[in-house]
């Protein structure tokens, strides 16, 4: 497997200091640490890419407006948590 370098020039100091103490909490040298954030964004879609297959998808009907529905589960979460809000 070839390797290639990659060089960032211009990080700020907070930012480098922010993720040398992150490396260092999870026992990585700094280059590891890095490797591994990049590793785990190329596993998920572009942006653009996934605002294309959502695009693509049918629309769903939800036999109401969703703002009513959540109000409607919202209500009946606070009657379950609040009891002051029962109506006996």
């Amino acid at each position: 497997m070839t390797v290639a370098n990659l060089q960032i020039r211009d990080v700020p100091n907070e930012m480098h200091d922010e993720l040398r103490r992150r490396a260092k909490l999870e026992h990585l040298s700094l280059r590891e640490y890095v490797l591994r954030l990049i590793s785990r964004d190329q596993q998920r879609p572009a942006l653009a890419e996934w605002l294309e297959r959502v695009h693509q998808l049918e629309p769903v009907d939800l036999g109401a407006p969703a703002s009513e529905l959540i109000a409607a589960s919202r209500a009946d979460r606070d009657v379950e948590l609040l009891p002051e809000r029962r109506t006996s």
